[in-house]
Formats: structure tokens, sequence, C-alpha cells
């Protein structure tokens, strides 16, 4: 038999050696990638998660908030059915109105208190200019107004105290109906002061 050279065997060992490393330094390589693999996913699956809840908070505030809103715009609609305004005639006789439930009457309200001047029309109504107009949006087109009402005439922009049953009259709106007191306005004669303020 011939002896084996001892450098050849050396560098067999060596050759050895690093081909073992080499297939350890991959195995570790690769084990700390999979690790980084998967710490990146979780990172992505808490920020996912985190993404979502916040997305579902802001909607149920959002949901609050609007349920909040409609409930608060509902409560005023409720309210205003049974708001009355007085209107005080040259500082010492009162009128009591009860207030129709719609916008006009709505931006009215948002006007008071006031204090106009009325004068008579056509010898059916007591009328007074308005400082700013009244939205009439949502109601009919016109109506036929009765004795005690208290209406608002869109083209001219003033409100009117009907003391006599009138014909259908275009542009003209509800505002409210005189509890007591219409023969008040009826009886005046000449131009005169109404303070008009809110009750309740």
């Amino acid at each position: 038999m011939k002896r084996i050279n001892k450098k050849t065997v050396s560098i067999a060992i060596i050759l050895v050696v690093i081909i073992v490393g080499i297939i350890i330094g991959l195995i570790v390589y690769n084990f700390g990638r999979q690790e980084d693999i998967l710490i990146q996913r979780e990172k992505q699956n808490v920020n996912t998660q985190n993404l979502l809840t916040g997305s579902i908070e802001n909607n149920t505030e959002n949901n609050n908030e609007s349920t909040e809103q409609n409930t608060q715009i509902q409560g005023d609609e409720e309210i205003l059915e049974n708001v009355r305004i007085k209107l005080t005639v040259n500082g010492n006789e009162e009128v009591f109105v009860k207030l129709e439930d719609n916008q006009a009457s709505r931006d009215f309200l948002e006007m008071l208190p006031l204090t106009l001047t009325f004068e008579d029309f056509n010898s059916t109504e007591k009328i007074a200019t308005l400082p700013n107009e009244l939205s009439t949006e949502g109601q009919p087109s016109g109506y036929t107004p009765e004795t005690g009402d208290f209406a608002y005439y869109a083209p001219w922009g003033n409100i009117s105290v009907f003391y006599k049953d009138f014909r259908y009259s275009n542009s003209l709106y509800k505002l409210g109906t005189i509890e007591s007191g219409t023969e008040i306005f009826e009886n005046m004669n000449n131009d005169f002061e109404v303070t008009i303020e809110k009750v309740n």
C-alpha cells in the first residue's frame, strides 16, 4: 500500500471544515431570514389590525355624532310644535300666537325679539316688513288664510295678521295661529308698533 501524504490529508481536512462551516453558515442565515420574515409578517398583521380598529372606531364615532345631530334636530322639531310667541301692541295689549312647525317659523323665531310697525292692508290684515327673508323650503306654494292666521308673504317679505278670512294666495305661508286677541289688531286704525318675543 502507498502511504497517504500528510499534506494531502491536511488539505482534505481543511476543505471538509470549510464545507461544513459554509453549510452551517447557510443554515444559520436561512434560519435568521425566516425569523425576520415572521417578525415582519407579525408587524404587518399588527399594523393591519390597528388600521382596521381605527377605521371601526372612526366609523363608530361618526355614526354616534350623526345620531346625536339627528336626535338634536328631531328634539328641536318637537319643541317647535309647542312654541308660542307674544305680540305686545303699543306697549300694553298682548296677543299670543302658537307657531306652526315649519322652516319659515324657525327662521322667524331666530329673529326675535323684534319691534315692527304694522299698517292695515285691504281692510283684511295688518302687515309689517321683516328685516330678512324667511325660508319657505318644503312648504306648499300658498294657502287660504283665515281669521286669526299669522302668515308670511314671500314676495313682499312681510308678516301678516289676518283679522278677516281671505282668498287663496300664492306665496303666502302660514307661520302660526293667534290664540286670542285678533280683535285688538282689527280695532287698530292707524300705524302702530308691535314688539314680538318668544314665550316658550
